[in-house]
């Protein structure tokens, strides 16, 4: 009976793999480097990062990384997307969209147009597994990371956001998204509480109980992790004591932000791919 059941599993996941697998699997990619794309009869830009021997039949997960007020997708793709590339060994197509005048506002619901023809030709163009479509971001990144959780909960597996705030729009947003926030008590370009405000909004959509979160002083070299217990998908916040950066030091002098993304994208696949038989 363990080894039926244990069978099935293994066939379920096989299955599942199979499905989740673009239309893309099995073209032959194009090329790493910066590319163009015309959105709402603009020219917009992008760099697209493919894997080491990338496999034209093998399933990839997606993480877009967007860049902060008065960055672009240069910075972002230079620091390694957010440092989850060394993470991610040779797992990962990591995309860098570039923002209008250096910045995501959003309007009109431009920069999630963008994101959702990005997210197409990914589909089209590429193996791709669209059952793990993920975002990160810093300051204005992070808002806009917010923002496509917000619009496309059905794209999106999960999304880090890293000192953001309300500034690139909610629209939808009735649908859960795994949701982790890293925010500085020292911030003073977007203050913490901005990032509580996004954060209370998950927690809300993702049915979690109330908890305290505390919370290091302002200039303290340490970060505390708090974790919710949610019924519809997880939240997870980390305050800081540190400002306004987009790799803050933690405990121990530590660089904490990439491996907690990274680890939290790992967990809200295993959560979705968890199956009782």
């Amino acid at each position: 009976m363990v080894l039926v059941s244990s069978l099935a599993i293994a066939l379920l996941a096989a299955v599942q793999a199979v499905e989740s697998a673009s239309a893309g699997c099995g073209k032959a990619p194009p090329s790493s480097g910066t590319k163009s794309m015309t959105v709402n009869g603009r020219q917009r830009q992008y760099i697209l990062q493919l894997p080491n021997n990338y496999d034209r039949n093998r399933a990839y997960r997606v993480v877009i990384g967007y860049h902060w007020r008065d960055g672009s997708m240069n910075n972002v793709a230079s620091g390694d997307f957010y440092a989850l590339r060394p993470l991610a060994r040779d797992s990962t197509i990591f995309v860098a969209p570039n923002g209008l005048n250096n910045g995501w506002a959003n309007n009109g619901g431009e920069d999630i147009t963008f994101t959702d023809q990005i997210v197409a030709m990914l589909k089209n163009d590429l193996c791709v597994d669209e059952g793990q479509f993920f975002a990160t971001g810093w300051s204005y990144g992070g808002a806009m990371s917010h923002s496509v959780a917000c619009s496309r909960p059905d794209v999106f597996k999960a999304v880090s956001v890293i000192a953001g705030a309300q500034l690139s729009g909610c629209s939808g947003s009735s649908k859960p998204v795994p949701y982790l926030g890293i925010h500085g008590a020292a911030d003073n370009v977007l203050p913490i509480g901005m990032g509580r405000q996004l954060r209370d909004k998950w927690l809300q959509t993702n049915g979690c109980a109330s908890k305290n979160a505390p919370e290091p002083s302002s200039g303290q070299q340490s970060h505390i992790k708090t974790t919710y217990t949610c019924s519809r998908a997880p939240v997870t916040w980390i305050a800081h004591g540190g400002g306004h950066v987009p790799d803050p030091t933690g405990n121990n002098g530590v660089k904490f932000a990439p491996t907690e993304t990274w680890d939290f994208f790992n967990a809200a696949v295993a959560a979705g791919n968890s199956t009782s038989i």
